[in-house]
């Protein structure tokens, strides 16, 4: 079991922030405040790199070619759940990495994208387009409560269906458990951060499940529930708050051009393609299967 001591302390904002998140709905929603949220956030991450709390993303680049880990993993919620949005918003971080420029001695942070638990000791998990191709010091965690988390090590990742399962430093996380495949016109319930626009819920319903059309070896999720750029690696959940899904691209639909010159006609609709349960759940083993091998 790993303890908090690599943590950064909260500050005072960050415990206001929390008691916010966590406060019942029916007295008052949550009020964000996204630019204060992330203030010192490059600071901090900069802080376990200077610490050297955290793996460079040239070794985390080697560690995507890990394809599977053996994980104990909490068990599938079925009664739906009353008020989604703040029994599962503390199991969604914010995740970003640092890195420093030629010329300046401060610290820089990039974009921000999304992440979720996946077990109580601190493994969670988002795109693998998120890690891929960075050349940065190190990455981090944001959580709801305030906490910033190294990112240690990744411990299964694969390129075909978007996905990485890190590890960050810590404990007493709040995990989402994994659920079954949704059935077409189910429920679809996100939680992500479009262009860090933190912690934001969208509903819809699952579309379709479909085969990749860029001949990629995989076949996706398709949801009306919306979401952007930031969203990256937003858990797609079902109405007992169960994982069936997470965030992973678009494409937008257009007519054809309707002048010469134009490169596209009037836009039409978007296409959200979701990383399935099934293809999570597949770079994972159980615990007592890893031990026999």
């Amino acid at each position: 079991m790993r303890n908090f001591n690599t943590l950064l302390k909260p500050s005072s904002w960050m415990l206001g922030l929390a008691s916010c998140l966590t406060m019942s709905l029916t007295a008052a929603p949550p009020v964000i405040n996204d630019a204060e949220l992330t203030k010192d956030l490059g600071d901090q991450i900069g802080a376990f790199v200077s610490d050297k709390k955290t793996t460079h993303t040239k070794e985390l680049s080697k560690q995507l070619a890990r394809k599977s880990v053996a994980l104990a993993l909490p068990k599938a919620l079925k009664d739906s759940l009353k008020d989604i949005y703040s029994d599962r918003v503390g199991s969604v971080g914010i995740i970003a990495s640092v890195y420093k420029c030629k010329k300046c001695p401060n610290w820089h942070r990039s974009g921000c994208a999304t992440c979720w638990i996946l077990t109580e000791d601190g493994v969670m998990v988002t795109n693998y387009h998120v890690f891929e191709g960075r050349s940065h010091d190190g990455f981090g965690v944001l959580t709801t409560d305030g906490k910033v988390a190294p990112v240690t090590e990744i411990l299964a990742a694969s390129k075909e269906d978007d996905i990485a399962i890190f590890r960050v430093d810590g404990a007493g996380y709040k995990p989402i458990p994994l659920g079954d495949a949704q059935k077409v016109g189910g429920e679809a319930h996100i939680i992500a951060h479009p262009d860090s626009r933190f912690f934001t819920y969208t509903g819809g319903e699952v579309s379709r499940y479909y085969r990749d059309r860029n001949k990629r070896d995989c076949y996706w999720m398709g949801v009306t529930a919306e979401y952007a750029r930031g969203s990256s690696g937003g858990p797609v959940m079902d109405e007992a708050g169960n994982i069936i899904g997470m965030v992973s691209s678009t494409n937008s639909i257009y007519y054809p051009p309707r002048k010469p010159g134009d490169k596209k006609g009037p836009f039409q609709m978007v296409i959200r393609n979701c990383v399935p349960v099934d293809q999570i759940r597949k770079l994972i083993t159980k615990p007592e299967a890893s031990a026999k091998k």
